[in-house]
C-alpha cells in the first residue's frame, strides 16, 4: 500500500461487503454504512467532485465535524488525485477565509448551519471558492447531492506516493497557521508500520471523537479502517461520556483532557460517597499499586499481592470500566504531556493508557509505548522506520518516511523546520533513556528563564496542578521573573458542587466563586502538593485564580486546546504584574513597550 487510494481498495476488497464500517448516532437509532455503501458513495462523490471541476492537484477545503462523510469526501479526493484541506469545526470565519485562500482551495465543503454561515462569509471575498453543503438544504448553499454525477466509468489519473495527499494547517500557539504538506507517502508509511504493532483486527469496535482535522485521529482511523474495524463517530468530545456504554469500545484515542476530566470525575465522586465505599476504593488502590509495581519494574508479584488485585479488580475496578463500556483493551493518548499519576491510576484500574508523541509535520507519530512495552511517564520508542535523535540543547530531532513535504507557500520556515539532512526539528525537548524510551521535558520555546538564570519546564508543573478536581487548567509564568507563578482556571462544574456540600450559595457567578476564600484554599492547598517534590526555583510561589475559562473565540488556546502563552501573558497582564514587585516586572513588561 503506497497511496491513500490503495488504502480505499484494500478496505472494500478485504471485508465483505455487507460488514458494518461506519456508523453515527440518529436521534435513538443509528445511521450506518456498510462496506459496500461505503464504497458506492465514495465513488459517487467522486464523480460528483471531477463534474465540477475537481481533478489532479487541486485542493478541497473539508469545514465538518466527525462524520461518516468526512472520510468518504476525504477518499473521493484521493480517488481524483485531490488533496483535502481540513479546517477545524469550530474555527470563526476569518481563519476559515485564510486556509482557504492561503490553500488555493478550488471547493469549500461545509456541514452545519453555523459552519455553514462561517463558509459564506470567509468566501464572500474569495470569489473564485465554490461553496457546497454536505447536507441538503443548507443556508441557501448547494448540495453535494445537487451536483451532477457524471459518467459510472471514472476514469483515474495516476497517483505517485510522492504526490500531495493532504494540506493540514496548524492551528499553532503563535501566529498564523502554517499549511503542512503531507504526502500519500508520509501517511502510508505510519500506517503499514505502525499497525503490525497493535493487537487490532476486524472485530474491533472504535470511536472517532477527536477532530479529523487534527492528523492524530485522522492516522488513526486509516489504521482502524486498514484493519476492517466499525468505526463510530461522535462529532463532539463532550458527548462522549454518554456514548461510551452505547458503543462499548474495544479501543479508545483521547488527548490528556479527556483522562483528567475522568480521574478527577472518578475522585470526586469517590469523595462523596459513605465512608466504606471510600475505603473500599482506597484499599483496592493501594492493593492494586502494590502489584502493578513490582509489574512495572519487570518483576512477577506474589501470589497474595496477586489475589489481592484480583480482588481489587472485581469488587472496584470493574464498576470503573464499566464507565468506559466495559470492553476496552487499551487506550491511546497523544497531543499533549499525560500527567504520570493519571497513567498509573488507570494502568492500575486495568486501563492501560499508551502515550504517543508526534506532530503534524511528521504524520504524526514519532515515538508510541505499546502493550509490551509501556514505560509510564515515557511517551515510548521511536515508531518504525523512524529515528530519533537529540540535539546538543536537548531538542528532539526525528528522520523518516512520516516527515512531511514541506510548508505550503512558505520554504524558509521549511528550510528552518527541516535540516538538509532530513531531521525534523520539533521544537520539544526531552531525552531518551538506555531502552530507547523518549521522555518530553517540555516545548523549547515555552521554556521559562529566572532572573536567576534557571530553566524551568511548565508543562509538567501545569500537567500535575490539572490532577485537582478543582483546576482546569493551570498556565505557569515565571520568565525573566526571580520566581514562578500561575495562572489558575478553576473546575468551576466540580468547584459548584463542593460549594453547595459546604453550604455555601452554589448559584454564584464564575467571577465571585473565583474570588471566594474557599477556592482560593482549594487552589492553594493543590499548589502546595505539586510543589513538594519540585526544586526550590521550580515551585509556584504566588498563584490568581482567572474569573473565568479560557477562550478559543478570543484566541487564549488554540482548537486543540493548547494554550496560546504569549495572548495569555498579555491578556492578563495586569494580573501577572500583582504577583510580582514593581521592581520584578521591569525588565518582564519592558519587553512589550
Amino acid at each position: 500500500m503506497e497511496t491513500l487510494r490503495d488504502l480505499f481498495e484494500h478496505i472494500v476488497r478485504t471485508n465483505p461487503a455487507s460488514k458494518e464500517l461506519l456508523r453515527i448516532r440518529a436521534g435513538r437509532d443509528w445511521r450506518t454504512l456498510t462496506v459496500k455503501d461505503f464504497e458506492e458513495v465514495t465513488r459517487e462523490t467522486a464523480r460528483r467532485l471531477a463534474q465540477a471541476g475537481i481533478g489532479h492537484g487541486d485542493r478541497v477545503a473539508l469545514f465538518s465535524e466527525n462524520r461518516p462523510e468526512w472520510h468518504i469526501i476525504d477518499f473521493a479526493c484521493h480517488l481524483l488525485g485531490a488533496a483535502p484541506v481540513p479546517i477545524y469545526p469550530s474555527v470563526p470565519a476569518h481563519q476559515v477565509r485564510y486556509i482557504v485562500a492561503d490553500s488555493g482551495s478550488k471547493m469549500l465543503l461545509v456541514s452545519g448551519k453555523e459552519r455553514a454561515e462561517a463558509a459564506v462569509i470567509a468566501a464572500s471575498e474569495l470569489p473564485s471558492v465554490r461553496v457546497v453543503g454536505i447536507d441538503p438544504n443548507l443556508a441557501s448553499l448547494p448540495s453535494l447531492q445537487d451536483l451532477p454525477a457524471g459518467r459510472d466509468n471514472l476514469v483515474l489519473p495516476p497517483l505517485r506516493p510522492t504526490d500531495l495527499a493532504s494540506i493540514i494547517y496548524t492551528s499553532g500557539t503563535t501566529g498564523d497557521p502554517k499549511g503542512v504538506m503531507l504526502t500519500h507517502r508520509n501517511l502510508a508509511s505510519q500506517i503499514t508500520s505502525i499497525k503490525p504493532k497493535y493487537p487490532i483486527t476486524s472485530e474491533d469496535d472504535v470511536m472517532s471523537f477527536l477532530p479529523l482535522s487534527h492528523i492524530f485521529q485522522r492516522i488513526l482511523d486509516y489504521i482502524f479502517l486498514y484493519s476492517g474495524c466499525r468505526v463510530t463517530y461522535v462529532d463532539a468530545v463532550e458527548k462522549v461520556a454518554a456514548m461510551l456504554p452505547l458503543v462499548k469500545p474495544t479501543i479508545m484515542a483521547s488527548v490528556p483532557r479527556v483522562y483528567e476530566r475522568a480521574y478527577v470525575q472518578i475522585m470526586s465522586r469517590m469523595q462523596r460517597e459513605k465512608p466504606i465505599k471510600r475505603r473500599l476504593f482506597n484499599w483496592a488502590v493501594r492493593a492494586g499499586r502494590q502489584a502493578r509495581e513490582v509489574e512495572w519494574r519487570g518483576r512477577r508479584a506474589s501470589p497474595l499481592v496477586r489475589l489481592q488485585y484480583s480482588l481489587a479488580r472485581k469488587l472496584v475496578f470493574s464498576k470503573i470500566l464499566e464507565r468506559f463500556g466495559g470492553r476496552l483493551k487499551f487506550s491511546v493518548s497523544g497531543g499533549a504531556p499525560l500527567a504520570r499519576e493519571i497513567a498509573e491510576f488507570f494502568d492500575i484500574v486495568g486501563l492501560p493508557i499508551l502515550n504517543g508523541y508526534g506532530l503534524t509535520e511528521s504524520s504524526p507519530v514519532i515515538a508510541v509505548n505499546r502493550l509490551e512495552a509501556n514505560r509510564l511517564g515515557s511517551v515510548g520508542q521511536a515508531a518504525p522506520d523512524v529515528e530519533i535523535r537529540i540535539a546538543p540543547d536537548g531538542e528532539i530531532l526525528a528522520r523518516g518516511p512520516n516527515i512531511m513535504k514541506g510548508y505550503w507557500n512558505k520554504p524558509e520556515a521549511t528550510a528552518e523546520a527541516v535540516d538538509a539532512e532530513g531531521w525534523l526539528h520539533t521544537g520539544d525537548i526531552g531525552h531518551l533513556d538506555n531502552d530507547g524510551f523518549l521522555f518530553i521535558t517540555d516545548r523549547k520555546k515555552d521554556l521559562l528563564v529566572t532572573t536567576g538564570g534557571k530553566n524551568v519546564a511548565p508543562q509538567p508543573i501545569e500537567a500535575r496542578l490539572a490532577t485537582s478536581p478543582y483546576i482546569a487548567q493551570a498556565i505557569v509564568i515565571g520568565d525573566t521573573f526571580p520566581y514562578c507563578s500561575a495562572l489558575i482556571v478553576p473546575n468551576f462544574e466540580n468547584l459548584q458542587t463542593y460549594l453547595k456540600e459546604q453550604g455555601i450559595d452554589g448559584n454564584l457567578s464564575t467571577e465571585s466563586m473565583a474570588k471566594h476564600p474557599v477556592t482560593e484554599a482549594l487552589v492553594a492547598a493543590a499548589v502546595k502538593e505539586t510543589n513538594e517534590p519540585l526544586a526550590s526555583y521550580e515551585r509556584i510561589r504566588r498563584f490568581t485564580v482567572l474569573p473565568r475559562e479560557l477562550s478559543l473565540e478570543q484566541g487564549e488556546i488554540t482548537p486543540t486546546l493548547k494554550v496560546r502563552r504569549r495572548i495569555v501573558s498579555e491578556r492578563f497582564k495586569d494580573l501577572i504584574e500583582q504577583m510580582y514587585l514593581k521592581t520584578h516586572r521591569t525588565a518582564q513588561f519592558a519587553l512589550d513597550d
